[in-house]
């Protein structure tokens, strides 16, 4: 476990965050109205979510999902790599859930699985280089895949969350719904647009976040 953040740079990780989710928020809703306005994007998106809902509700919820804790504890064993933290151990287990070793932390890594939608961001990444034809299975599977991110978001995300005590109930909040509305908005984008489209949405979510930022110094300082 890593030592506790240093409390200035916790502060200027979350303030820079707000100004992300103000810019990202806005760059996620254009996102949305864009690429989910195509009806049979949209049905093919919305099929796959409403089958992993139903899957879930139905079976899932009651067992427990062994998919889950392999993903979480993926996660937290891929951005460890980033950061080039050594990766001791990882073990995943139904019922008794998972656990990686890692030789230093920090609280991207503790936080990532909340955020990162592993396998929809494995699918955006192959997705541009498919043949127009099979998009649409794609555009399912980005569904599926984000529906599994987010009811396990919804059905995680608690106080008694080791990798949330560590960093602080309201700063995971903030750095989590800053990525998500990144990340997932990522995904929407790609729903039907390619890499300069993604490209887009990550400097539109850049400039709506300075343009706030300098709205917001008008209005207290000018």
């Amino acid at each position: 476990m890593s030592a506790m953040m240093n409390p200035f740079l916790k502060f200027v990780v979350a303030i820079l965050c707000l100004a992300g989710i103000a810019g990202y928020g806005r760059a996620f809703l254009n996102a949305a109205h864009t690429n989910l306005n195509d009806p049979p994007t949209l049905a093919a998106f919305a099929a796959g979510g409403i089958i992993y809902f139903l899957l879930w509700a139905m079976f899932l919820s009651k067992r427990g999902s062994f998919w889950s804790v392999i993903e979480h504890e993926m996660t937290h064993a891929l951005f460890a790599l980033l950061f080039f933290k050594k990766v001791h151990s990882f073990s995943a287990k139904r019922r008794r859930g998972g656990n990686v070793v890692i030789e230093g932390d920090n609280f991207i890594i503790a936080l990532a699985p909340y955020f990162f939608p592993l396998l929809s961001i494995a699918i955006v990444v192959i997705k541009p280089s498919i043949l127009n034809q099979y998009q649409w299975i794609l555009q399912g599977l980005i569904g599926f895949t984000l529906m599994f991110h987010l009811v396990h978001l919804a059905t995680e995300f608690h106080p008694s969350q080791p990798d949330l005590q560590r960093s602080g109930m309201v700063f995971s909040f903030i750095v989590v719904l800053f990525f998500n509305l990144l990340f997932v908005g990522l995904c929407i984008t790609a729903l039907r647009g390619g890499w300069a489209d993604m490209g887009n949405y990550l400097r539109q979510g850049l400039l709506e976040g300075k343009l706030f930022v300098e709205q917001l110094w008008r209005v207290f300082f000018n």
